[in-house]
């Protein structure tokens, strides 16, 4: 728990490992499912929001970058509407955007709306 010192490092651990787990398994609905009781017990036991920490961790798993990654996706590809180069450039930035928006929102309007 060393690098989960406060709500930014917080926020950035946990949306990074997000990401990274998604990209070893390809659906969402896998991810979510082997990860998100770990995480939850993981909450409980350090006195964490898990509320706080299930959205981050659901919102790192939206980043697609890999065809793979999304059923969607791989319609698409298969019928050449973009190459993967193209998923990987606007995948990136997406993702970038979705990270700067979520360091935004976390620390600013959440606790607004009661979410710590």
């Amino acid at each position: 728990m060393p690098l989960m010192t406060n709500i930014l490092m917080s926020t950035v651990v946990l949306y990074w490992t997000a990401f990274g787990y998604h990209i070893l398994l390809s659906s969402d609905i896998a991810m979510l499912g082997t990860s998100m009781p770990l995480l939850m017990t993981f909450a409980r036991t350090h006195n964490l929001n898990p509320l706080a920490l299930g959205m981050i961790w659901t919102f790192g798993s939206a980043g697609k970058i890999f065809v793979y990654q999304s059923a969607v996706l791989i319609v698409g590809y298969s019928f050449e509407y973009f190459k993967a180069g193209d998923l990987l450039r606007i995948g990136l930035l997406l993702t970038l955007i979705e990270f700067v928006a979520i360091i935004v929102i976390v620390p600013i309007y959440w606790p607004l709306i009661g979410i710590h």
